[in-house]
C-alpha cells in the first residue's frame, strides 16, 4: 500500500495539518525538531507525494513531453539530454516520445501527452510533414489547449514561440569556406524539400554562390532524407557531375556519403572534399575528422525547456523566437585546391 500523510501522522504522533505544512515546506514557524523527526519518518516509510493527486489539486502535473523524431540520431539525443537536464533542475518531469520521423504517430503521441495530463509540449516535426500534415498536427495542438512550442524545425504561421538555428547562415558559411578552398563543383545533399530548415540551408548556399559570381546548377543538388542511405545514393548520382566537393546538409547524411566514397576507393579530401553539417559526436573521431557546421544542440534544448516552464509559471505566450547561430569546425575534411 502507498504510504499517507495520514500514515506518517499516525507513525510520529503529529497533526495531519503539520505533516502536509513540512512536507511541502511551508513549515516556517515549526521547529527544526519536529521538521527532522517528521522527515525522518517519511523517508522510512518509503513517502513518496502522489502525483496524480497532486496534478488535480493544482490542476498542472509539472510534466511536459518532448516529441522528436529520430531518438536514434545523436543529434535527437543531445537535445533531448539538454531538456531533461533542465526538467530535473526547475523540478519538472519528462515524457520522452519518438516518433521515428512518421506523421501518424506523431498525432497519437500529441494526444497520448494531453490524455497523461501533460502541462505542455517541445515539439519538434516528423521530416515527413508537408505543409497540410504539419497544420494538422499544430490545430491538435490547438484544439487540445496545449501550449507548446517548436524546436529545431519551425514554420512561420504556427503562432508560438520557437528555438532554431540560423540555418541560411549555416549554409553560406559551409559553402563560403567551400569556394574559398578554391571548389566550383559543389554536390549538396538536402533534406527534405517540405522542411524549413533545409531550404534554409540552400537558400544559404545559393547567397555564397551568387556572391562569387558562381552559378547555381539545379543537377548538383540532391534531395536526401537527412540519413546516411541518403549520402549513399548521393554519392552514387554525383560520381558523373563532375564534383570536387560536397555539403551535406547533416551529418547522417554526411557519414553515408564518407561511406560510399571510400567504398569507391575515392580519397577524402584529396579527390572529393566532405563537409557536414551538426557537429555531431562522431563527426570528429572519423579517420578523416568532418569538417561541418556546429548546431549548438545541446543548449537548444536547455533553451526550449526554460522557455516552455517560464510560459506554463507564467501562465502566457510569449510567441518568442529564440535563434542560434552556428559555426563552422574545422578538420581535415575539405582540400584547399588554391594552395596544393
Amino acid at each position: 500500500m502507498r504510504t499517507t500523510i495520514k500514515d506518517i501522522a499516525n507513525y510520529t504522533g503529529f497533526s495531519v495539518a503539520t505533516i502536509s505544512l513540512v512536507l511541502n515546506n511551508k513549515a516556517e514557524k515549526i521547529p527544526d525538531s519536529t521538521k527532522k523527526k517528521i522527515k525522518d519518518a517519511a523517508k522510512e516509510l518509503n513517502y513518496h507525494p502522489n502525483q496524480v493527486a497532486i496534478g488535480l489539486v493544482k490542476k498542472r502535473t509539472q510534466t511536459i513531453g518532448l516529441v522528436i523524431s529520430d531518438v536514434s540520431n545523436t543529434f535527437f539525443s543531445m537535445l533531448t539530454k539538454g531538456v531533461e537536464d533542465t526538467c530535473r533542475q526547475q523540478g519538472w518531469n519528462l515524457i520522452l516520445c519518438n516518433t521515428n520521423d512518421d506523421h501518424e504517430r506523431e498525432l497519437s503521441y500529441i494526444q497520448v501527452l494531453a490524455d497523461q495530463g501533460a502541462d505542455g509540449i517541445l515539439f519538434c516535426m516528423s521530416k515527413d510533414s508537408d505543409k497540410k500534415k504539419t497544420q494538422e498536427s499544430l490545430q491538435l495542438l490547438k484544439s487540445l489547449k496545449m501550449p507548446f512550442i517548436m524546436i529545431d524545425r519551425y514554420i512561420e504561421n504556427a503562432n508560438c514561440s520557437s528555438v532554431v538555428v540560423d540555418h541560411m547562415k549555416g549554409g553560406y558559411i559551409a559553402t563560403e569556406y567551400l569556394l574559398e578552398s578554391g571548389h566550383r563543383r559543389i554536390g549538396c545533399i538536402t533534406g527534405p524539400n517540405n522542411l524549413e530548415d533545409s531550404m534554409e540551408r540552400l537558400r544559404g548556399h545559393q547567397k555564397a554562390l551568387w556572391k562569387y559570381g558562381v552559378p547555381y546548377d539545379e543537377r548538383l543538388i540532391f534531395e536526401g532524407k537527412y540519413d546516411r542511405e541518403s549520402g549513399e545514393r548521393a554519392v552514387k548520382y554525383f560520381l558523373s557531375k563532375n564534383i570536387t566537393a560536397i555539403f551535406s546538409f547533416n551529418d547522417m547524411s554526411a557519414y553515408g556519403a564518407y561511406h560510399e566514397l571510400k567504398k569507391h576507393k575515392i580519397k577524402i579530401p584529396n579527390e572529393i572534399s566532405l563537409i557536414g553539417y551538426d557537429d555531431i559526436f562522431f563527426s570528429e573521431i572519423l579517420d578523416v575528422p568532418l569538417t561541418t557546421v556546429r548546431q549548438p544542440v545541446y543548449d537548444m534544448g536547455v533553451a526550449g525547456a526554460k522557455q516552455l516552464i517560464e510560459e506554463l509559471d507564467n501562465k502566457t505566450e510569449s510567441y518568442r523566437k529564440i535563434l542560434f547561430q552556428p559555426k563552422l569546425i574545422i578538420r581535415d575534411s575539405v582540400a584547399d585546391l588554391l594552395h596544393t
